[in-house]
């Protein structure tokens, strides 16, 4: 009993000395929510911060350590966690084939794909589902590719991935990463020059233009405090410079994607005192985003 409580009471004090630790480590930073909910702090140094990031790593799949991820993707399947290792087989086969060695981990991934939906069946339905973002590394740039949503945007940073998550009985995904300009392959303890998130909708109306699914998210997410002035437009995609009009310090691009069976609104954040260094990083990517058919 007495050793029950000793035990409880070192837990209790762990606990706050934790709590004291963590709370030491942000005195500087401030606190933001944008009008969907979306919780950020900002630190002296305008790092973006996320609190509520994902355990498992989207490590970037390369061709120079393709052994690595062939063998990390199989190990993971054999110990039951098909997802992840569905991210890496399925990755590996969206590298341009340089080689024989890379066409051959390709025709291996293949075979670990196909083992997977034999021996589990419809479950393998899910699992490949919930491994739609694929992220590989080639020819100096980032390829992210969500692969059920049928789109791709490649980019010169590493996009460290915060939240990648289905939502409303699969109808709909939400996909959150940061970005960091000047030291890309560093997380910097989740603290970021930008962050993008592109949400999706799959819809069952008819949209035919990029103007109606512009009223559809604008109907959806409702009023909010932005000044946007367009940078961007085709038929299919039409991309916004925004700024907040209560002197909130922060700014962003926003754009809206029209494709078949689907709309896309992306929107970055960035502080205002680095939006020049971040918008000539991510301008073009976000202008030029892959719609897949």
């Amino acid at each position: 009993m007495i050793r029950r409580l000793f035990l409880s009471i070192s837990f209790f004090f762990i606990c706050c000395f934790i709590s004291v630790f963590v709370f030491a480590q942000m005195p500087d930073w401030k606190f933001f929510r944008d009008r969907e909910g979306n919780k950020y702090y900002y630190d002296r140094a305008l790092k973006i911060r996320i609190i509520d990031a994902g355990t498992f790593e989207y490590k970037p799949v390369r061709r120079d350590g393709i052994d690595y991820y062939l063998n990390t993707g199989i190990e993971l399947i054999k110990n039951g966690r098909y997802s992840e290792g569905l991210y890496y087989l399925k990755t590996l086969k969206t590298l341009p084939v340089y080689n024989q060695r890379i066409k051959n981990a390709a025709i291996d991934a293949s075979k670990w794909i196909n083992y997977l939906y034999k021996k589990h069946g419809s479950r393998f339905a899910r699992y490949d589902k919930e491994s739609t973002v694929l992220i590989s590394y080639s020819e100096e740039k980032y390829n992210l590719i969500n692969e059920k949503l049928r789109y791709k945007i490649i980019l010169t940073k590493r996009p460290w991935i915060i939240k990648a998550i289905w939502k409303y009985n699969g109808t709909a995904y939400g996909l959150k990463f940061g970005m960091n300009i000047n030291s890309e392959n560093i997380k910097n303890n989740n603290g970021y020059d930008c962050v993008i998130g592109i949400e999706s909708r799959i819809i069952k109306s008819k949209i035919d233009t990029i103007n109606e699914a512009v009223e559809s998210w604008r109907h959806e997410l409702g009023r909010d405090d932005f000044d946007r002035k367009i940078i961007f437009s085709t038929d299919d995609r039409i991309i916004y410079f925004y700024s907040y009009s209560d002197g909130v310090p922060f700014s962003g691009i926003e754009a809206v994607y029209l494709n078949r069976g689907a709309i896309h609104l992306l929107r970055g954040i960035f502080h205002n005192d680095i939006k020049e260094k971040v918008l000539n990083e991510i301008k073009k990517p976000v202008e030029d985003l892959i719609l897949i058919d």
